[in-house]
């Protein structure tokens, strides 16, 4: 996607967090005061480096340290002077040590209504998982685009796509055709690759009025734009949680389960 005004447009209902990936912050910063201001603060001629209710860091200026993001959550506690809203913005979230990432997650994981973040990320796949699963992602440039995935690998994400979206799969123990396709859990990660990808192109498609791109499964068109934004955090979740699931097909039945639960 190149203009992220168009994507914003499309939706209703703020998330509290996003991930903006593959993307030069002084490229979009102009999109992203006009979106603060219009949808969140409600006020013209905002700055959003010198403004008392939004608070801006640059990792790419000086790495922030604990101690700062500690300021942070006292900051995001006060009273804000503006529409009730605090919003931080991170550029260059890829760089966020261990330390940072996790104090940074309390914000994430129990988001107080007025407060959004937004972070900011030149190379979103080297954003840490934790941080990317608690995010809605927009990804301008996709990273994934000049990388080859094996043709079986496409083949199956193709097959989990129709299958999940044509409910073609009537029960879970009927998912012995796609255990046996997708081998292993590496070729599993790749597929989530390919779907995140696909998925993502096609919010991208709706979100802008982009003509149809013959790369996407024409199928996926048939979903909302919240429906789409429902099944990309599910994806972005089970990546996260790969390495923490020790059986393959389990992962891919609870995969398929929440899946078809974004449809509801």
């Amino acid at each position: 996607m190149n203009n992220l005004k168009d994507y914003f447009k499309k939706i209703d209902n703020l998330s509290h967090a996003f991930l903006i990936g593959n993307v030069i912050f002084d490229e979009i910063e102009k999109d992203l005061k006009e979106i603060i201001s219009k949808r969140i603060l409600l006020k013209d001629n905002i700055n959003l480096r010198e403004n008392p209710d939004i608070y801006y860091y640059n990792q790419d200026d000086k790495l922030i340290k604990k101690e700062e993001i500690k300021e942070l959550l006292e900051k995001l506690s006060i009273t804000s002077q503006i529409n009730n809203s605090k919003i931080y913005i991170i550029n260059g979230c890829e760089k966020l040590s261990d330390v940072v990432a996790n104090a940074i997650l309390k914000t994430l994981e129990e988001p107080a209504s007025n407060i959004y973040a937004f972070l900011i990320s030149k190379n979103i796949d080297s954003v840490k998982e934790t941080i990317k699963s608690r995010c809605q992602k927009i990804i301008i440039n996709s990273s994934n685009t000049n990388k080859k995935y094996d043709e079986k690998e496409c083949e199956v994400a193709d097959y989990l796509i129709k299958s999940i979206e044509n409910n073609n799969i009537k029960s879970i123990a009927l998912n012995a055709d796609i255990y046996n396709k997708i081998e292993n859990r590496e070729m599993l990660k790749d597929i989530m690759g390919i779907l995140l990808d696909k998925y993502n192109n096609c919010l991208n498609i709706k979100a802008t009025n982009d003509i149809y791109n013959k790369e996407n499964s024409e199928i996926l068109l048939n979903n909302d734009i919240i429906t789409l934004s429902k099944k990309l955090l599910v994806i972005n979740n089970f990546q996260g949680l790969l390495d923490n699931y020790l059986n393959k097909n389990s992962i891919i039945d609870r995969f398929i389960i929440e899946m078809w639960r974004c449809n509801k």
